[in-house]
C-alpha cells in the first residue's frame, strides 16, 4: 500500500503566509479579510493538490542560500500574480522552504 504524501511547511514560510493574509487587506488588494483569507487558503489548496504531480523543476541557483536541492512549482493566482513555490523533498514528504512571487522574484526565474 503506498503512502500518502507528506505536507510540512517551514515556520518562516507559515508567518509569511499569515502576514501576508494580513498585508492584503491592509493595504487594500481585498476589502473583506475573508476574501484575503480565501486567497492564501488558495495557494496551500494547490500546492497541497499539486505537489509531488506536476513536473519537478530546479529551483535557480540564486536560492542555494535558502538550502540545497530545491525544486519549485508555480501557481498562477490571478494574470499579474504567479506565485513560486520552493520545496525540499525525501520520498513522499515535501517541505516548503520558501514561497515568493514574480513581483518580487521573476528575475530569478527563467
Amino acid at each position: 500500500m503506498a503512502m500518502g504524501k507528506e505536507i510540512i511547511y517551514a515556520k518562516e514560510v507559515e508567518l509569511f503566509l499569515n502576514e501576508l493574509l494580513l498585508l492584503l487587506f491592509e493595504k487594500g488588494y481585498f476589502s473583506y479579510p475573508e476574501n484575503a483569507k480565501s486567497y492564501v487558503d488558495k495557494i496551500f489548496t494547490y500546492v497541497e493538490k499539486n505537489i509531488g504531480m506536476l513536473s519537478d523543476r530546479d529551483a535557480p541557483s540564486y536560492f542555494i542560500k535558502i538550502a540545497k536541492n530545491l525544486k519549485y512549482i508555480t501557481y498562477r493566482a490571478n494574470k499579474s500574480t504567479t506565485w513560486y513555490v520552493l520545496y525540499q523533498q525525501r520520498g513522499n514528504l515535501f517541505l516548503i522552504r520558501y514561497i515568493t512571487n514574480n513581483h518580487v522574484a521573476a528575475q530569478h526565474f527563467g
